[in-house]
């Protein structure tokens, strides 16, 4: 993967699950208070119209318009304080580079090693496509992505279900093992 667009610390394999899925995805620093970005991938920048650098290490609020996106962001700032609360769905008013509004479909769940929190991982789509059924177009990309990851879910035993929410939260269960599967870092 382009090293712009990741920082070099996340493991081989959510780096390759960054590069591979052609859903928007982005990865939070989940020890830091503000979560910064430090993965997005092609996808992410296409709907947002940033470039990597223009992201990372910031937090997604950059995303919000002027006045910011409501009361979701309470339920956001929630989610992320509540430990008990692993993932979670927002819609949120958001605006591309270029100003064009849109409201984004956000999944975001939470990625632990050892009991601590390590990421947030979020998984966006813009809900307000023009003719085209956006759920829809998001469900079967979603789709596309478990098959390529089908071999890894072997591997582990997970059963993906085909139910919307369970296709959403795929890519968490994924990053998850990824996680899991890192090589712990040697000591000095």
């Amino acid at each position: 993967m382009d090293p712009t667009y990741c920082d070099p610390s996340l493991t081989d394999g959510l780096q390759a699950m960054l590069q591979n899925s052609r859903i928007a995805l982005s990865i939070a620093d989940g020890q830091q208070d503000d979560f910064p970005l430090v993965g997005v991938n092609e996808a992410f920048c296409t709907l947002t119209g940033y470039r990597p650098e223009t992201v990372l290490n910031r937090n997604c609020r950059f995303l919000q318009p002027e006045g910011g996106a409501g009361p979701v962001r309470e339920r956001m700032r929630q989610f992320l304080k509540d430990p008990k609360q692993e993932q979670e769905k927002f819609v949120i008013p958001n605006e591309t580079a270029d100003g064009r509004r849109f409201l984004n479909l956000v999944y975001m769940a939470k990625l632990f090693r050892d009991n601590q929190l390590c990421y947030i991982l979020g998984s966006q789509f813009d809900a307000t496509r023009g003719k085209t059924p956006a759920l829809s177009l998001y469900e079967d990309a979603l789709k596309e992505d478990i098959r390529r990851y089908n071999l890894l879910a072997d591997d582990t035993g997970w059963v993906m279900l085909g139910s919307f929410d369970a296709l959403a939260n795929s890519h968490a269960l994924i990053a998850s093992s990824k996680l899991d599967r890192a090589e712990p870092e040697a000591s000095s």
